[in-house]
């Protein structure tokens, strides 16, 4: 019986030392998994960071995308009045253009002067003959 009894007493003290060499591991282990759980409520952190840094960049981009939006519409209003101011002066151009025309047409010519010219010294020296006689 005594055999019997070192027999368990040996295999109790076998499985204390499993028992205790499971729990050295479980401790790492659990040593591991709370680092991993620092380890991560930190990346948790970071992600947080670059989240809200991120989402404040897209609000900053989306005012700008909205002032770049504005900008445009100004411009093309501008653009739109100055092809209306363009096209005023351009019938204003054309109308000058076609006043000169009638103008041209109108006025006397270099030629049409000396023909008058002429005509005038003839008649003026008729009229000084028609006085000296």
């Amino acid at each position: 019986m005594e055999k019997v009894l070192n027999l368990i007493l040996n295999k109790l003290e076998s499985l204390d030392h499993k028992v205790d060499s499971m729990d050295k591991r479980l401790d790492a282990l659990d040593q591991k998994v709370s680092s991993m759980d620092k380890r991560l409520v930190a990346l948790d952190q970071k992600v947080s960071s670059m989240d809200k840094r991120l989402t404040a960049d897209l609000k900053r981009h989306e005012d700008l995308i909205q002032q770049l939006i504005q900008s445009v519409a100004a411009t093309n209003v501008k653009m739109n009045e100055m092809n209306e101011k363009l096209s005023a002066i351009d019938a204003k151009a054309d109308q000058a253009i076609e006043q000169i025309a009638d103008l041209k047409e109108s006025a006397i010519s270099r030629h049409d002067l000396a023909y008058y010219d002429q005509k005038i010294s003839e008649h003026s020296r008729q009229i000084y003959k028609l006085n000296n006689q």
